[in-house]
């Protein structure tokens, strides 16, 4: 039978091995289910809800309460919000939480949620939810991307406090309800692929680029006219048309490699 944990912190890091020494290769957000695989004294393996795998800190982490799914979650609609001692915003905090973690309702009181949390504390947050999509739309993934512009790159990043290229796409993907792996080469194997000329992208195509010869390194999300939208030292937009000098580097049409279109 199948051992879990839930991530109990705003934002952790998975790391590629049992020790801090190692490379950043992802995040867990709070109150995400991760299934152990192996565990050492400090250091646990889990796999994350997309598949990922890869070693997590113990004090960043909580055994599932017995009662978590017998709730409703709460997801705020805030990049980043405050959970509260209390239902005042004056209150001690006890974490903060971004809008991809859902934490159990136990009440709502007057514009505030009671949620649980993984190591079963009690807090409030204000009553924002952000409610879930389950037919992804273009013009609202496109306008979810554009809501992360500025935020700055982060390695192994993919949460409101910053984004790897892939991380950012597979959040922008997410939260408009499609899931996606989450490097850059995986995110390159979904859907079917369109002709290279950028005249044939359209906006949320999949554009893929490779700075080292036959290995995709980088991601972005088209928005149609050969202009893409990525995590590139922060998520920003270039584009690969030379008529759009303004935000045209020359760089990515030497480096592009192929495009693909996820959604219909």
């Amino acid at each position: 039978m199948a051992l879990y944990r839930l991530t109990n912190v705003s934002i952790a890091f998975i790391y590629r091995e049992a020790t801090y020494r190692s490379e950043t290769i992802s995040q867990t957000h709070l109150g995400e289910l991760l299934e152990v695989l192996d565990e050492t004294e400090d250091w646990v393996k889990v796999c994350q809800q997309d598949n990922y795998t890869g070693w997590v800190a113990k004090g960043a982490i909580a055994s599932k309460p017995s009662n978590w799914d017998k709730y409703n979650y709460f997801y705020p609609a805030q990049q980043v919000c405050w959970i509260y001692q209390s239902p005042d915003i004056h209150s001690a905090t006890i974490r903060d939480m971004t809008l991809l973690s859902g934490l159990p309702i136990l009440t709502r009181v007057d514009g505030w949620v009671q949620v649980m949390l993984p190591d079963g504390q009690q807090g409030w947050v204000v009553d924002q939810p952000r409610y879930l999509v389950k037919s992804p739309d273009i013009e609202t993934l496109i306008q979810t991307a554009f809501s992360f512009q500025g935020l700055q790159y982060v390695w192994a990043g993919r949460s409101p406090k910053g984004f790897d290229c892939s991380g950012f796409t597979q959040t922008v993907f997410d939260l408009n309800g499609f899931q996606l792996p989450r490097d850059a080469w995986q995110q390159a194997q979904v859907g079917s692929q369109v002709a290279d000329a950028y005249q044939s992208w359209k906006p949320g195509d999949l554009v893929f680029f490779a700075e080292r010869p036959g290995e995709i390194t980088h991601v972005a999300i088209s928005l149609g006219q050969g202009d893409i939208i990525h995590a590139s030292g922060y998520v920003k937009v270039n584009s690969l048309n030379p008529d759009h000098a303004d935000i045209f580097i020359g760089k990515y049409a030497q480096i592009f490699i192929k495009t693909m279109r996820v959604l219909p």
